[in-house]
């Protein structure tokens, strides 16, 4: 290949998706609208956080599916022939499983909440308004302490989710999701114990509490510092872990 990216065989490479998963797509996007549809049904009461829990294991599950075609070696095989580069079949992955899986999901959740909403209307004489919870943002509302996210922050932490999960089709061959999830639990698990390792070793305590130590910073200080950490990191850690994917990708051989 004589270039990293080219547009039209990015083109090729999304059409031939498609081409080859028509009826699962359509069969699949047809279900989440009538899940919306019957989560809406009976109540306009706030349902983004199903909608949310809907969107992350769904996505994540469609994003652990992005390349099990290397777990079947024939297969693994043909796309590695497909006359693209590993960057271009890296790209069309994130573009599926991040950008186009998300707003295929609005576009769902939009017409499942509409007619879920209008039919309870009519079948249940009721007189709810048409909302969509998921969308709406209100920087008054607290729930445990924290503020509602908006609609772009609900799409970041899905990109991070959606990453990790495609490195785990690229890494397990079987159960990609399956095996994802539990290296992610073991991963945090290790984490705990350094820890609770650290604490013990620097405090002599596995406990702190809030008498044990004198901040000298205010608590809006503390705050606002450790969540433009985290979002230096959430932001960082999406990039990342396409890197990681490209290069596991490129390890790939026929």
């Amino acid at each position: 290949m004589n270039t990293i990216l080219d547009i039209n065989r990015l083109g090729l490479l999304l059409k031939r998706y498609f081409v080859e998963n028509k009826k699962r797509e359509l069969t699949f996007w047809g279900i989440a609208t009538v899940i919306f549809v019957l989560i809406h049904l009976t109540s306009s009461s706030d349902k983004s956080g199903l909608v949310e829990v809907f969107l992350y294991i769904s996505g994540l599950i469609f994003a652990a599916r992005t390349f099990k075609i290397f777990g079947y070696t024939p297969g693994g095989m043909h796309f590695l022939l497909i006359p693209a580069t590993h960057f271009e079949k890296l790209v069309s992955g994130i573009i599926l499983n991040t950008f186009y899986y998300f707003g295929m999901m609005m576009i769902t959740y939009t017409v499942g909440t509409v007619f879920g909403i209008v039919a309870g209307n009519i079948f249940f004489e009721t007189s709810n308004p048409i909302q969509f919870a998921f969308f709406h943002f209100d920087p008054n509302i607290n729930i445990a302490g924290h503020a509602g996210e908006n609609l772009f922050s609900k799409f970041i932490a899905f990109a991070l989710i959606q990453s990790v999960f495609m490195v785990g089709s690229l890494y397990f061959k079987r159960n990609a999701a399956g095996q994802t999830f539990l290296a992610l639990s073991v991963f945090f698990i290790i984490l705990g114990i350094i820890e609770l390792l650290l604490l013990k070793a620097t405090f002599g305590t596995y406990h702190l509490n809030g008498q044990m130590i004198n901040l000298s910073i205010s608590g809006d200080d503390i705050l606002f510092r450790s969540k433009m950490v985290g979002n230096i990191i959430k932001y960082s850690l999406i990039p990342f872990f396409w890197i990681v994917a490209y290069f596991r990708l490129i390890e790939k051989q026929v």
